[in-house]
């Protein structure tokens, strides 16, 4: 059947004609508020934008600074005191080290990395800024003697060759003649690669860079977070029940065989609290815990990592449980953005402390040294008493410490000069006085507002991220960094007792180093994931709200 329009009857084509566009803007979909948005000055570039080109000055800065003063090494020190067994193995690590990270680099460039650039590019620059002086450590023939050789014989060693040395540089042909005196060199040592296998333990700055690509590929993917979500109380038995086997029946002297892989259990701790913290936030963040099992739960997450390493004879180490402890403490009030948890936390740490201090005969020396070293021996029965020589052997270390800041001076004496070496664990704990003895205090300041810059990226990471889980975890991971740093510093300097923790990055550390830079590779996939393209920090995206491996009910309540 046909419809047709009669003449003069109304068309309906206007009709079906879209509306002409009004004056008045439609109204703009919802979107949940987030935090303001930086402003492009301050914002952090990332590879999308800045390429290599952002990088590639303080990169070459820091590169020239490595050689020159490896150069200077060998060509002012090794004539003259001689070079430990391991020196052309050192100078090789470096650079095979060096090009690791390039080649790391290259590969988070070549990837699109959209995070933060400082928190990839400063580890490698600070250890390229205090490589010489680790150089100039463990190619002393007097800090790392060959193995078998007494250290008295390798004192007499560098002696000798320091001797022919001055003969050498000083004396004339007809006047060695004169006086009898041989400037022959002593017997040359060996070296080569048959040295790396004794010196695996330096191979940790090789290792180090391929570990922040393996915790950044961690961080990145889905499954490993998902899995620690969901089975972190099993994870938590099994990493516990690991330190407790290894403390009681592998452990000697605080290691494991020769090294310390108690770094790599810190960082699975802080991993597992994320996760817990991450549970019971809303509850925990409440005007007041209302659940006792959850807080019951809380003191149990918290107490099972520190209480290896305060009570277990083959794993006690203060400064461990200093460390750890902060930075669950730190993860507590970040998590819950309650400052009641800081001072019960507070309030528990100090109690941990003064019992240390007051109970533990090792913690209690290393108070007394730090705060009066330079006690009349008088007091302790006269020089020659038991008491005096136990305590002058105790106190050398802390003397020389003192005696490499004092002779660093403001400037210092420059690469490879002064005698750091003399002094036991100059390239550990003590490390920021050997830097000092070389480059002064304004080097050393350098050297810390540097370190600063590091951690400070770590953290602005952490306050982009808007979940629990992620913000606590980066947290903690910054602060098993940054409190090793400072405890380390401050030891050094005796402005808080030593603990025997040694600052990654710079100072000499095998797994310490390793574990570290698995730490800043996750803080790296977490600041990747939560950035957008073309370098702006993602504000509104859902995904970076909850995160795949958040169940949604955690991030609603």
């Amino acid at each position: 059947m046909m419809f047709t329009r009669k003449p003069g009857a109304p068309s309906l084509a206007p009709a079906l004609t879209p509306p002409a566009a009004s004056a008045t803007p439609l109204p703009r979909p919802f979107r949940a508020p987030g935090p303001p948005s930086q402003p492009a000055a301050w914002r952090d570039r990332t590879w999308a934008d800045g390429t290599w080109r952002s990088v590639a000055m303080p990169l070459a800065m820091a590169a020239v600074f490595a050689v020159l003063g490896h150069l200077a090494v060998m060509r002012d020190v090794w004539p003259v005191h001689g070079t430990a067994a391991r020196a052309g193995v050192l100078l090789r690590i470096d650079l095979l080290a060096g090009l690791v990270w390039l080649g790391v680099l290259a590969v988070l460039a070549r990837s699109r990395y959209r995070g933060s650039r400082r928190i990839v590019v400063l580890p490698f620059v600070l250890s390229l800024v205090t490589q010489a002086t680790s150089f100039h450590l463990f190619g002393d023939p007097v800090y790392v003697p060959d193995p078998g050789v007494a250290r008295t014989v390798a004192s007499e060693y560098k002696s000798q060759h320091a001797r022919r040395a001055a003969v050498e540089r000083d004396y004339t042909p007809e006047r060695r003649r004169l006086v009898g005196i041989d400037a022959a060199a002593p017997t040359p040592r060996r070296d080569g690669w048959s040295r790396v296998p004794r010196a695996a333990g330096f191979l940790a700055p090789v290792l180090a860079p391929i570990g922040l690509l393996i915790g950044f590929l961690l961080g990145t993917r889905e499954l490993p977070m998902r899995v620690v979500r969901r089975h972190r109380r099993a994870a938590l038995a099994v990493v516990a029940g690991a330190v407790v086997v290894l403390s009681i029946a592998f452990t000697h002297g605080g290691r494991v065989g020769n090294r310390t892989p108690w770094e790599f259990f810190l960082v699975a701790f802080v991993v597992l609290w994320a996760a817990a913290l991450a549970d019971d936030a809303h509850n925990l963040g409440a005007p007041s815990v209302r659940r006792p099992q959850v807080l019951a739960r809380l003191i149990a997450y918290g107490a099972v990592p520190v209480t290896p390493f305060v009570l277990l004879p083959g794993t006690r180490d203060l400064g461990i449980a200093v460390v750890l402890a902060s930075s669950l403490a730190a993860m507590l009030v970040v998590g819950t953005r309650r400052r009641r948890w800081l001072a019960f936390m507070g309030a528990v740490w100090a109690v941990l402390v003064v019992v240390a201090f007051r109970f533990d005969a090792r913690s209690a020396t290393r108070f007394a040294l730090a705060y009066e070293p330079y006690r009349d021996v008088a007091t302790l029965g006269g020089p020659d008493a038991p008491a005096a020589r136990r305590w002058a052997a105790k106190v050398h270390q802390t003397k020389l410490f003192d005696a490499n800041v004092l002779a660093g001076g403001v400037l210092g004496a420059g690469p490879g000069r002064g005698h750091p070496e003399t002094a036991p664990n100059a390239a550990d704990d003590g490390f920021v006085t050997s830097f000092a003895a070389e480059w002064g205090v304004l080097g050393t300041g350098a050297l810390a507002l540097l370190y600063v810059l590091f951690l400070t990226s770590m953290l602005a990471a952490a306050a982009e991220e808007r979940g629990t889980f992620e913000r606590s975890l980066v947290v903690g991971l910054t602060m098993l960094i940054g409190m090793p740093f400072w405890l380390s510093a401050l030891g050094a300097l005796r402005v808080v007792p030593l603990t025997g923790v040694a600052a990654a990055f710079i100072a000499h550390g095998g797994s310490k180093l390793v574990a570290s830079s698995v730490a800043v590779g996750v803080v790296a996939a977490m600041s990747h994931r939560r950035r957008g393209l073309h370098g702006r920090t993602v504000r509104d995206d859902t995904r970076a709200t909850n995160p795949p491996w958040l169940p949604i009910t955690e991030t609603t309540r």
